[in-house]
């Protein structure tokens, strides 16, 4: 994550904090609402080949099409930013040091593209193609089990935060001015892969957070692992603005903010990112799980047959995790997962951590000027479901590395583990493992049972 969408991040938090439960809009707002963007022909087609991906939509859904191209060869004219070095010195570091970047750049996660010379999720721009930036599928593209590629499951084996520090480290190394500050450099050396920055630029403390699944969004109201975005638009328009589009104003943006013509095919697949399918399992080991799953009132929170009713469970500072409706203080639940993303919001006893003001005004007029729907936030959204066996690891930081550890008391899940080649170290603060008690009193045959029954979702 580049400081700028750490920056955003950070001022989304800002906007997500209160005690409201409902989205907030621009037509909630005492400013002009008018789009900043025109609407144009609804999509302009994009000449770029598809990938081999097994939920790819069919070229004669040309809008669904059309976006999953966007999504794949897309950087939204933020190339221009130079926030990576040239094209041409990218490539030539491939020619020169194949044993550390490997086959474009695998040896760091990245999934070769059998359309390109770079990889998936990093190209060249369509405006500049001498230059490139990440596209949305750098973070959301994966290989299942099974070798086959889909769209919208997290890069678990992707080390964005080492590949930026080696790029740096070169670039610098060629007589340029570097692109990370050091501490930028010090805190993307702890993330590992499947992993991203949380915090500002400037906060001291690393706060990592997991690529998250795009799978249905349409079907749900509370995006992110904070539940602040209310619709898939608001969290397509937010990660646009974070790779620079429209940033910091419109007045002011290096580089405008794109057109409904080329946004609104890419909002509406990610809209429909079909998960994987379920993973066959023993029938009556299944009906079992599933019962224990009633049982132990899962469904409360994680609703898997509505999943537009996945909400926002309050994160508990006393550590106490509740169900829905068991405290009327705590109407949604509580759960104990993930302190310091709420010390980013709340700040530590020293005072450290919270949000500050930067960029506030310009994030506010974005999301009226867009009619973005913004979601308060008192704690985290529950997991969608559906796809989850194949999502590990588990919890906001990627702190539990399977189903199975996950339903253990904390205090006997993994201390640590080795994710790609990088250890993640739970003792290490932002990579606790607490939290989510629930279902880790079940016997060994019960827990199998269930873990059965979520891989058929």
């Amino acid at each position: 994550m580049n400081g700028r969408t750490a920056i955003l991040t950070s001022l989304v938090l800002i906007l997500a904090c209160g005690d409201d439960d409902d989205a907030t809009t621009a037509t909630d707002a005492s400013v002009d609402a008018a789009p900043a963007v025109d609407a144009g022909p609804y999509w302009e087609p994009l000449d770029r080949p598809p990938l081999p991906a097994g939920n790819a939509p069919d070229a004669t859904d040309e809008e669904r099409y059309q976006g999953m191209l966007r999504f794949l060869w897309d950087p939204w004219d933020t190339e221009v930013l130079d926030q990576w070095p040239p094209a041409e010195f990218m490539l030539q570091l491939l020619e020169d040091e194949p044993e550390v970047f490997g086959e474009q750049f695998s040896e760091f996660g990245f999934i070769p593209d059998p359309n390109d010379d770079l990889p998936i999720g990093l190209k060249r721009g369509l405006m500049d193609d001498t230059r490139i930036h990440e596209t949305c599928a750098m973070c959301h593209v994966a290989r299942l089990p099974s070798g086959e590629l889909w769209l919208g499951l997290p890069a678990t084996e992707l080390d964005i935060g080492a590949f930026r520090v080696a790029i740096n480290e070169r670039w610098v190394a060629a007589g340029n001015d570097p692109l990370m500050t050091d501490l930028q450099i010090a805190k993307a050396q702890q993330l590992g892969p499947g992993r991203q920055n949380a915090e500002s630029s400037s906060y001291e403390q690393v706060v990592p957070a997991d690529f998250p699944p795009y799978f249905g969004l349409g079907d749900r109201d509370a995006m992110n692992y904070l539940g602040t975005g209310a619709d898939a638009r608001t969290e397509g328009y937010f990660a646009i603005f974070a790779f620079g589009a429209g940033d910091p104003n419109d007045a002011e943006a290096l580089v405008p903010f794109p057109p409904t013509s080329r946004t609104g095919p890419m909002v509406a697949f990610l809209e429909s990112i079909a998960p994987p399918p379920p993973t066959p399992q023993e029938p009556g080991t299944v009906a079992m799980g599933e019962a224990i799953f009633e049982r132990e009132r899962c469904n409360e929170c994680h609703h898997v047959d509505e999943p537009g009713e996945i909400g926002i469970v309050t994160y508990d500072y006393e550590g106490v995790e509740r169900f829905p409706g068991d405290d009327p203080e705590f109407p949604n639940g509580s759960i104990a997962t993930s302190r310091w993303h709420r010390v980013l919001i709340d700040g530590d006893e020293s005072g450290g951590g919270a949000v500050g003001d930067e960029g506030r005004a310009n994030l506010i007029q974005f999301i009226i000027r867009n009619r973005l729907a913004v979601r308060m936030s008192d704690g985290y959204r529950a997991l969608d479901l559906r796809g989850v066996w194949a999502t590990a690891p588990y919890l906001h930081n990627g702190s539990v590395p399977t189903l199975e550890a996950l339903f253990l008391p904390p205090a006997e899940r993994p201390a640590s583990f080795e994710r790609s080649g990088f250890t993640i170290d739970t003792s290490v603060a932002g990579n606790g493992n607490g939290g989510h008690d629930f279902g880790t009193g079940l016997s060994e045959d019960e827990r199998s049972a269930l873990i059965a029954y979520l891989r058929t979702l």
